[in-house]
């Protein structure tokens, strides 16, 4: 009985180890964009909407958050469309102002974005995008769910008689 016992425990190590193996983590979601993308797409969220990371926490920054829903929620194509969106945004704002968007000051970034906005085509879909994203991360921050939604995280209160 206990050669059984200990070959089935073996059995299941051993099994268990090899699932292990197979199962890996995916760091894909930071490799999507470049270094330089990365700074332009936190420049324009921020833009967008601020972040006010003391008053509103959240347990990641916006950035995060957008890298993980491009790698998490974005199809090939929709993925493909956003990169060339990026890349269009890049070009027409240094081929109108001859200077790249960081060095525009903030009347003429917020002019951009708002023209960027209304694009249709691959260039709004990248401005619609950062948008919809900078929202969410701040919409499903704890405070602004808990004060203002009057949220109850789980496990909620009872109410029995209601």
């Amino acid at each position: 009985m206990k050669r059984r016992k200990a070959i089935q425990t073996i059995t299941l190590g051993v099994g268990g180890f090899g699932l292990l193996n197979y199962c890996k983590s995916s760091t894909k979601a930071y490799h999507i964009l470049e270094e330089k993308n990365q700074k332009l797409v936190a420049l324009l969220t921020e833009a967008i909407l601020p972040a006010k990371s003391e008053e509103f926490p959240t347990p990641e920054s916006r950035m995060e958050f957008i890298l993980n829903q491009i790698g998490g929620n974005m199809t090939e194509e929709e993925l493909e469309g956003y990169k060339q969106g990026l890349d269009i945004f890049q070009g027409l704002v240094e081929q109108t102002f001859l200077k790249p968007y960081e060095a525009l000051d903030f009347d003429t970034q917020n002019y951009t974005i708002q023209r960027a906005l209304g694009h249709p085509g691959e260039l709004g879909l990248f401005m619609r995008k950062n948008r919809q994203w900078s929202l969410r991360h701040f919409m499903t921050s704890k405070r602004y769910m808990t004060d203002y939604l009057n949220y109850e995280f789980t496990p909620s209160r009872y109410l029995g008689c209601v």
